[in-house]
């Protein structure tokens, strides 16, 4: 009978390169910007739904709005992301959340937000499938499993700074100045990109 051992593959960040640290950075970044924005409009929805005197079913919509977004979003830009490259789609849709979140600021009635929450469904639909392929394509061969687990802690850092922001943001400053605070996360995630 023979002795077998198994070696077991660690991931030593120090062994990465430096485009595979910034894919993770830039990917952990961006999953954070998606899972804030969801909680930030989750935060302001009762301000929203108070200011534009709408119902609970109409500041619902807002909900919808996002899904179809993301919808259409994932579909859409998975293909153009063959096309032109990931890096580009992924750099694209980050700048698409920032920018559909930020101007909400400027959101004077309840059919603006349907239409800002659809664009930013867009970018998130995109987003996640492009940062979760680049992580394969970068890390072939590594524990991708893992990897795809440690970017997605920036989804539940983006949950508790949403959480935080809005304890702070919105009776200090309002609702609508909540959402110029997603244009932080989302100029990270442009910087760090690979």
């Amino acid at each position: 009978m023979h002795d077998v051992s198994t070696q077991v593959e660690h991931l030593h960040y120090r062994d990465f390169s430096k485009n595979q640290k910034l894919t993770l950075w830039s990917s952990t970044a961006g999953f954070g910007l998606e899972q804030m924005d969801l909680l930030l409009i989750s935060f302001a929805m009762a301000s929203i739904i108070k200011t534009f005197g709408i119902s609970n079913f109409q500041g619902g919509l807002i909900a919808t709005f996002t899904t179809f977004g993301t919808l259409l979003g994932g579909l859409v830009f998975g293909m153009l992301a063959d096309r032109i490259g990931r890096v580009r789609v992924f750099t694209w849709t980050v700048v698409i959340v920032a920018f559909a979140t930020g101007a909400i600021y400027f959101a004077h009635n309840i059919w603006l937000i349907y239409i800002l929450r659809f664009i930013a469904g867009v970018g998130t639909g995109a987003e996640y499938g492009a940062g979760i392929t680049l992580i394969a394509e970068n890390f072939a061969g590594k524990k991708i499993g893992k990897l795809t687990s440690l970017t997605q802690i920036g989804g539940q850092m983006g949950v508790i700074i949403a959480a935080l922001a809005s304890a702070v943001i919105i009776p200090n400053f309002g609702w609508n100045a909540l959402f110029l605070f997603g244009l932080f996360p989302a100029f990270l995630a442009f910087v760090l990109r690979p």
